[in-house]
């Protein structure tokens, strides 16, 4: 009976510094937000033995004490958080600033390294990368780069992402339209290549240059008119502290379509992000704006010149320990400069993206995407103003051969209504992809 008394005693004592825990970490999140980090590391300290051995706990522990000037004893709490979870972002992130703040500069680049390879969200990466740059910084140049190479195969059911019928009704004219043979559906197999390099360098403080370079070459089995390709620059300042990073950049991008160039892309763009505090805590959220024009030096092409916004917002999300999702809202706007009948363009969309650790080098995502878009303008052929809808659906498994060479197996569907029947589309792709990261 004795025994039976103690463990009861011993359970209920467990439960009440599990209930007790969320405030304690409300109070220590509190002194860290008034800047008291002290205050907060002293906190958490005291209640060490208690909780220790809990990820939520020892995480909040690690940051106090990173943030108190200890980054001795946050190595200790986050050593204990990637025990129990490996995958934990926010902790290997912070265990590179800890190796960082104790002069480790070795342990500090291993870290950052190894989480660049693992391809996180373009804001998290130019963060990552200038403290990559920091950790280098016994290097001579001062410039922090990395690069990556894929090759990819698969097959696609609508290269031209056309619609399926050759005739068309045209209301306006009270006719049917009999279309040209490269503007219906056509299914085919392909291959490419595509590569990119990004690279930041330490200007004074927290601010950093970046800048970087991406081509792809995609070529079709049979329907070489359909051939994509593209390069694509950037260069801008990043300013990333201990909680956000902030990106302004110019871009410049340029597209082929059979051989021939198709599209010029002039933009800027600014973005955000801060990363979460730790598992179960509201997602990090992030944002971005992008305006520019597009122009098609193909005299054919040219209708659809425009001047374009794109704002959004979202928020990266931990599920549990192997699982995180994102969100992303956005409103967008094309302003017509070449006579397009549809007129200008507004839409909103939502995104999602969803990726799961099945084991530790094979991960599982989905991403599912809609934008609806509607155009201000009467068209005269079709008697109506142009409405379409937008949808994008992928899955794809990502296995790491080696710590920077992946294998990607994909499928993705696009489906496009529209009142419009010349505007109206469905794509399915699957696609094998091996890709190399260098450094």
């Amino acid at each position: 009976m004795l025994l039976l008394a103690a463990a009861l005693a011993a359970g209920a004592a467990t439960a009440a510094a599990q209930s007790a825990m969320p405030e304690l970490l409300a109070r220590a999140t509190a002194l860290s937000g008034a800047g008291q980090h002290a205050e907060a590391y002293a906190l958490l300290a005291a209640e060490e033995d208690t909780y220790i051995g809990e990820i939520d706990f020892d995480y909040a522990l690690g940051r106090a004490a990173l943030n108190a000037g200890r980054p001795d004893r946050a190595t200790i709490a986050f050593a204990r958080v990637l025990a129990l979870d490996p995958g934990h972002a926010g902790a290997r992130i912070d265990t590179g600033r800890a190796y960082l703040a104790l002069g480790n500069w070795a342990q500090a680049r291993a870290a950052f390294e190894a989480l660049l390879a693992l391809e996180p969200p373009p804001a998290l990466r130019a963060q990552l990368l200038v403290y990559l740059g920091e950790a280098r910084r016994q290097q001579t140049t001062g410039v922090n780069a990395r690069g990556y190479l894929s090759v990819f195969g698969g097959t696609s059911t609508n290269v031209n992402q056309a619609p399926g019928q050759s005739q068309i009704f045209v209301p306006g004219l009270v006719a049917v339209l009999q279309l040209a043979d490269q503007n219906v559906r056509k299914d085919d197999s392909f291959a490419g290549v595509s590569g990119g390099i990004e690279a930041a360098m330490p200007l004074s403080g927290r601010v950093s240059l970046i800048g970087g370079a991406e081509f792809l070459s995609r070529a079709n089995s049979h329907e070489s008119a359909f051939d994509v390709g593209g390069v694509a620059v950037n260069a801008g300042l990043a300013w990333a502290g201990e909680q956000h990073v902030v990106r302004g950049q110019l871009q410049a991008v340029q597209s082929t379509l059979g051989g021939s160039t198709s599209r010029e892309i002039r933009a800027f763009s600014l973005d955000f992000a801060e990363r979460s505090a730790a598992p179960g805590t509201p997602g990090a959220l992030f944002g971005f704006l992008h305006a520019g024009s597009y122009r098609h030096p193909a005299t054919e092409l040219k209708v659809f010149d425009a001047d374009f916004l794109t704002v959004g917002a979202g928020a990266n999300m931990p599920i549990d320990r192997k699982s995180t999702v994102s969100v992303v809202f956005l409103a967008s706007g094309d302003q017509d400069r070449g006579g397009n009948s549809s007129g200008n363009r507004s839409g909103l969309g939502v995104r999602l993206a969803w990726e799961r650790i099945l084991i530790p080098d094979l991960r599982l995502g989905v991403i599912a995407a809609v934008q609806n878009s509607q155009y201000d303008a009467f068209d005269p052929a079709f008697l109506v103003q142009r409405e379409d809808r937008r949808s994008d659906l992928e899955a794809f498994l990502r296995y790491a051969l080696a710590p920077e060479l992946e294998l990607r197996f994909g499928v993705s569907r696009s489906v496009q209504d529209s009142n419009i029947a010349i505007y109206q589309f469905g794509r399915t792709d699957w696609t094998l992809t091996l890709r190399r990261e260098f450094d």
